[in-house]
């Protein structure tokens, strides 16, 4: 641990505490104080791990973790924002992240294209196709975004959905590249494939249990929340 630098020991500790208040805020009764202190938590250490991910990216050149870092703020800001907002309201941030992440998958698609003409990776073997996932998943949220925005909003159960997996999307992109790609600041005694697995497995899981709740459940409308 003394041998990390200064960004890479900041980049271990946001980690574990996205990830520790990340399961708190899901096991945490929706809504309630506990689950807000997580929530709050999750947000602030979400936003210095991308950053710091984001250093990483630049440092080492690493673009498709550039743009994973990238959407992974995308997802954390929107969902974060949904719940901050009144039901049935959106301002200026919503049209200027989805016009972000827009931007952000129409680079992703100039790279793919480029190594498509190319016939070789750019770096890091990262195929054409990667960065063409990127693309579409960006435009996906983009279209959602612009759907939210054209209804002015979103209310009851289709709100807490929205914050849901924007925020759980978020935390899976950053666990699975802490894990699977940054893992070497952790410990070396940290790392076995069950540890380096289990939160990119769990997250996911997790996601779809209370997304089913919320969705198909009269959960949201209990006095739980």
């Amino acid at each position: 641990m003394s041998d990390l630098p200064l960004i890479g020991l900041l980049h271990l500790l946001m980690g574990t505490l996205a990830v520790i208040s990340g399961a708190g805020a899901l096991a945490a009764a929706k809504g309630l104080r506990l689950h807000r202190i997580a929530g709050n938590l999750f947000f602030g250490a979400m936003l210095l791990l991308i950053a710091s991910g984001l250093y990483f990216s630049v440092t080492r050149s690493i673009l498709f973790t550039f743009f994973l870092s990238v959407m992974a703020f995308h997802l954390l800001s929107s969902g974060w924002v949904t719940v901050m907002r009144r039901e049935g309201k959106t301002g200026r941030f919503e049209l200027a992240n989805c016009l972000f992440i827009l931007l952000a998958g129409a680079a992703a698609l100039g790279l793919g294209l480029t190594e498509t003409i190319r016939g070789a990776p750019l770096q890091d073997d990262v195929p054409s196709a990667a960065f063409f996932i990127l693309a579409a998943l960006a435009v996906l949220f983009g279209a959602q975004d612009v759907a939210v925005i054209r209804r002015g909003g979103c209310t009851g159960k289709h709100r807490i959905a929205r914050h849901l997996w924007r925020m759980c999307l978020s935390l899976f992109i950053a666990v699975t590249i802490f894990f699977l790609g940054n893992n070497d600041v952790l410990p070396e005694v940290l790392r076995t494939p069950f540890f380096l697995t289990a939160p990119i497995v769990a997250v996911p899981a997790l996601m779809v249990f209370w997304l089913v709740r919320v969705t198909f459940t009269n959960w949201y409308r209990t006095p739980s929340r």
